[in-house]
């Protein structure tokens, strides 16, 4: 494992990956806090938050079959770059409307627009860059690094978003522009060679969909693909119901509970998912993380108590980085070099876009049943994936 970890660390090509995703990881975070309030600042209009957030997850949907193709046609450095110092400028110009005091809904939502468009391909680039980065032997040990960095920035971003914010209102932009810029010089500067494909994928309908129909013809990453949408939609929407229910009976130091404990779990198990990949069986694995979460959300269900339904998220939160590490393993060792980005463009984005149906649900469902009712009915698609996990025979020979 030491050995493991020196090469990563002495390894540029992946270093310099792993910063530049981290500044422009925590520039998307944060802009998830920042924007919305800028919008309220603004206009004073819930609408507007919610035009903006439709805004992104529409663009999101529409570059989605597009985004692998370019990274497979132009390669992911070129794709990495231009994407950054786009969102950079954006960014940029954004940070003077606050400053100058003409900032408007429109050049908000122009903002999120681009950040959201461009997104999508440079997450599928990032993905394709390690394939080309790290040695397979160490793909495990660099995917788990990378579990861990998620979890910090889905916790770091948001808080210095917010906290920039309080300072002053232009100070999060200004601090995003400067992220991304920075990002995109450390990928436009990689010693490696990243030459774009000789022959590229062309703009016929059979090239767009190539990602989509490799998923659906290999059965296991097809399962997993189902699998990692389905244990997002339910920690998203179960955490969201948890933090509501707290918030409703006025209790703010609940709400922090939840929060701690469910980064807590994804750190922790961003920690342990190296070992357990090299001592466990890949399906010895799964289906103790499918039926972790399917059993955890099921005893929320039953308690009445925070502290103990914030721990049980917090026990759910452990199980999907696992998941997350073996899935993309297996999907960087058996996707072909040349239909890697249009693979990775799907798999990356379409859990995002269903995990985040997981807080409307639960919204909707809260408005008419209670809080014990609404986990159950989270639970239920959760206990359907464990028991499908364990009596699904084509997977064994598969997933050992």
């Amino acid at each position: 494992m030491t050995m493991t970890a020196v090469g990563l660390h002495r390894n540029q090509t992946y270093v310099r990956l792993w910063v530049s995703y981290t500044l422009s990881s925590l520039g998307t975070f944060a802009s998830l806090v920042s924007l919305p309030l800028l919008v309220m600042a603004s206009s004073g209009s819930p609408v507007g938050v919610g035009l903006i957030s439709f805004a992104g997850a529409s663009f999101m949907l529409l570059v989605l079959p597009w985004a692998g193709l370019l990274v497979d046609r132009v390669g992911w450095q070129a794709v990495m770059v231009r994407a950054d110092l786009v969102r950079g400028i954006a960014f940029g110009a954004l940070t003077y409307t606050v400053v100058t005091h003409q900032v408007t809904i429109g050049a908000i939502l122009c903002v999120t627009v681009v950040n959201s468009a461009l997104g999508v391909p440079f997450i599928s680039a990032a993905a394709t860059a390690l394939r080309a980065a790290v040695p397979s032997e160490q793909l495990s040990a660099a995917l788990s690094v990378n579990q861990g960095r998620a979890a910090l920035v889905t916790i770091l971003g948001p808080l210095a978003g917010a906290s920039l914010y309080g300072v002053a209102p232009a100070l999060p932009f200004a601090v995003d522009a400067v992220s991304f810029i920075v990002s995109a010089a450390l990928v436009a500067t990689l010693p490696a060679p990243t030459a774009a494909p000789a022959h590229g994928p062309t703009t016929r309908w059979t090239d767009i969909t190539a990602g989509w129909r490799f998923l659906r013809g290999h059965p296991v990453l097809r399962y997993m693909t189902l699998n990692v949408i389905v244990t997002d939609f339910g920690i998203n929407g179960v955490v969201v119901v948890l933090i509501i229910g707290t918030s409703a009976s006025g209790d703010a130091l609940g709400t922090g509970v939840i929060t701690a404990c469910t980064g807590a779990g994804n750190l922790l198990g961003s920690a342990v998912t190296l070992w357990a990949i090299r001592h466990i069986r890949p399906r010895t694995l799964i289906l103790v993380a499918t039926w972790t979460g399917a059993l955890a959300v099921s005893a929320i269900a039953v308690t009445d108590q925070v502290l103990w339904g914030a721990l049980l998220a917090g026990c759910f939160c452990v199980a999907t980085p696992v998941l997350g590490v073996l899935t993309n393993k297996t999907l960087l060792e058996e996707v072909p070099q040349d239909i890697v980005g249009r693979v990775q463009s799907v798999f990356q984005t379409l859990p995002r876009l269903v995990a985040a149906t997981g807080p409307v649900v639960a919204g909707l469902l809260l408005g008419v049943l209670p809080v014990p009712a609404v986990v159950l009915l989270f639970a239920v698609p959760l206990l359907a994936l464990a028991l499908f996990t364990t009596l699904a025979r084509a997977l064994r020979p598969a997933l050992r």
